[in-house]
């Protein structure tokens, strides 16, 4: 692929693999994370790195070995989930209380929909209720649990009777740890602290582009240690259900689309004609673009960083509307950790394919990285191309994370987007918009192709229900 040279050299230190999905993936598709080694207020796993890296009980030696690992990781993550919300400005343990309770035998599972970091997810095609609901769980302090309770029972029994949309169609998903992770203690800890702090998330937010979070393990994370062993898969979350990824929209949808026009460019169509089709798959294209940038925004508001943006952790709901999930390296921005320069000591954590180069090379960094990532997203959105599709590891660090080079523009037509691009992408952090900026450019150009778009898809102030039997495009 031809790229373009956009800056200069430096020196970068070896970037390690985590090996947290599936090892078919080439390395520079796969997410990494290399949690800083601290037990101070630093990234990530702030204060159980220690724990996590210390002896553990092994996997091995039935089942009372079994549980006391069980109760070593729930306490761990315990710790981990009560030290996040108390440093927290969005996180709210008492939003908690309005998400439902579920025990895993109560699921029904079905068929496979795809694999996280650590975990598998699947589509649930029934909840029955087995057991009533006690108060006593960690989403809450004793003074909240009541009204918590209540909540949560109301909202159980919203999700046990409407699983389903009318008799076909699955309302929601499963995501819990794979059984290799539990079999092995520190990808069990770490996974399951992932899971745990990404739930709070979806529960303490909410936006029209971002998945919603449905139930928690009945007992929260202490049903770990049930035994009974009720919630035999680990820790888990239920969500909403979603479809076609955009990775498979881009190469399946679009990618087609895009052949048909082209193959009219040689039939019986005018030119006229041929623009307004142009133009159409060009703004069906920038509508998704713009919604994913309106739920970064709403993040970066919040002083979010999401870190792993990727066509990959990107689906469609039943209505066809775009959401962003997998939140699991999400990282809430400390003002007073900001050094002179506006960064972050923030660990090493993304997928190198989208990741900015700052990010890659061990520096510090800020919001601008998530701009880096969606103005690499936002290129591969039009130009139907996977970037550095035949880029080793290797190639990438050294001419992308050091020596600056960039996809070809050539094929990006729309001279608007060509520039918000470049400036997106731009070696230089300080360089690049901010992605209010990213949001109003790429509004203002899909108004420009769809005059009549109403004003509610252009605000992204309402989710719109899912509630409804639609007709996806495959």
């Amino acid at each position: 692929m031809e790229v373009e040279d956009t800056t200069t050299t430096t020196t970068a230190p070896q970037i390690i693999s985590s090996g947290k999905e599936d090892e078919s993936l080439d390395e520079t598709s796969r997410t990494l994370h290399e949690p800083r080694q601290t037990t101070t207020n630093g990234d990530d796993y702030t204060g159980v790195v220690a724990e996590k890296t210390a002896p553990v009980i092994p996997a091995s030696g039935g089942f009372a070995a079994s549980l006391n690992l069980d109760k070593r990781v729930a306490e761990i993550a315990l710790r981990a989930y009560h030290r996040a919300s108390e440093n927290s400005a969005v996180l709210s343990r008492a939003s908690l209380g309005e998400i439902a309770v579920v025990r895993f035998d109560e699921l029904e599972i079905g068929k496979f929909l795809g694999k996280g970091s650590f975990s598998d997810v699947h589509e649930i095609t029934k909840i029955t209720a087995i057991t009533k609901i006690t108060a006593a769980d960690d989403r809450a302090d004793k003074g909240e649990r009541r009204e918590s309770f209540d909540s949560a029972l109301s909202a159980r029994t919203l999700i046990t009777r409407h699983h389903k949309r009318g008799t076909s169609d699955c309302r929601y998903a499963v995501k819990f740890l794979r059984e290799d992770v539990r079999n092995a203690p520190d990808k069990y800890v770490m996974g399951t602290t992932d899971l745990v702090i990404e739930g709070m998330f979806l529960a303490s937010i909410a936006h029209p582009h971002i998945i919603k979070v449905r139930g928690f393990p009945m007992g929260g994370v202490m049903s770990l240690c049930d035994e009974g062993r009720f919630n035999r898969n680990g820790y888990f979350l239920v969500l909403d259900r979603l479809y076609n990824t955009l990775s498979d929209q881009i190469y399946k949808v679009w990618t087609e689309d895009h052949v048909i026009t082209i193959e009219k460019k040689f039939g019986f169509i005018t030119p006229n004609n041929r623009k307004k089709e142009r133009d159409k798959n060009l703004a069906e294209r920038l509508k998704v673009a713009f919604d994913i940038s309106a739920a970064l925004k709403y993040l970066h508001s919040k002083n979010i960083l999401y870190r792993d943006l990727k066509p990959e952790n990107l689906g469609f709901d039943v209505r066809g509307d775009i959401k962003l999930f997998d939140l699991g390296l999400v990282k809430e921005l400390q003002r007073g950790e900001m050094d002179k320069d506006g960064n972050y000591l923030l660990s090493m954590a993304g997928t190198p394919r989208y990741m900015a180069p700052e990010v890659g090379l061990y520096k510090p960094y800020n919001l601008s990285a998530d701009v880096y990532s969606i103005s690499m997203l936002l290129w591969e959105i039009l130009t139907l191309d996977k970037p550095f599709s035949n880029f080793s590891y290797s190639m990438l660090k050294r001419q992308i994370f050091i020596e600056g080079d960039r996809p070809c523009m050539k094929k990006v037509f729309n001279k608007n987007m060509a520039r918000l691009i470049s400036s997106g992408w731009h070696q230089n952090p300080a360089h690049r918009p901010t992605m209010d900026e990213v949001y109003e450019k790429l509004k203002s150009e899909y108004i420009k192709l769809s005059p009549t778009v109403t004003e509610g898809e252009v605000t992204h102030t309402r989710r719109r229900s899912t509630f409804v039997v639609v007709n996806r495009k495959k």
